[in-house]
């Protein structure tokens, strides 16, 4: 099992290149390009309380990210990552890069509407991960 640290080692590394992502993370540093091109990653923040969630829009689900402690919400994340088998997951580069090069949407939402996005953002839908 990987410790956090490991993850959070990993994803320091990274800067703004989308080249050195591909570098460091091989097929999953090109998916987060993608995604980050793609403009998928998402920084909600809540009001008043200025809580933030980040997320990454998959294919068929919604991603809850915690890149403070390296954590994603994602099967590669718990299939692969957590067995030791990737450095990351490709949500978790995407939002390093999306950081880096500022390209992510911020969104602003009510405090009230936090436990309801949460809940939705959980929820399974059938298809490919990504």
């Amino acid at each position: 099992m990987v410790d956090y640290k490991d993850v959070i080692n990993a994803l320091s590394k990274l800067g703004g290149d989308p080249a050195q992502a591909y570098e460091l993370f091989g097929q999953r540093g090109y998916e987060a390009w993608q995604i980050v091109k793609e403009r998928r990653v998402k920084k909600y923040i809540f009001k008043p309380s200025g809580k933030t969630q980040w997320i990454v829009v998959g294919k068929c689900k919604e991603h809850i990210l915690y890149p403070v402690v390296g954590y994603c919400h994602c099967d590669d994340f718990f299939f692969q990552v957590m067995e030791g088998k990737a450095l990351a997951c490709q949500h978790l580069v995407a939002q390093k890069l999306a950081v880096s090069l500022n390209m992510y949407d911020t969104i602003e939402e009510d405090d009230n509407l936090f436990a309801t996005l949460i809940e939705e953002w959980k929820k399974f839908k059938q298809g490919t991960e990504r």
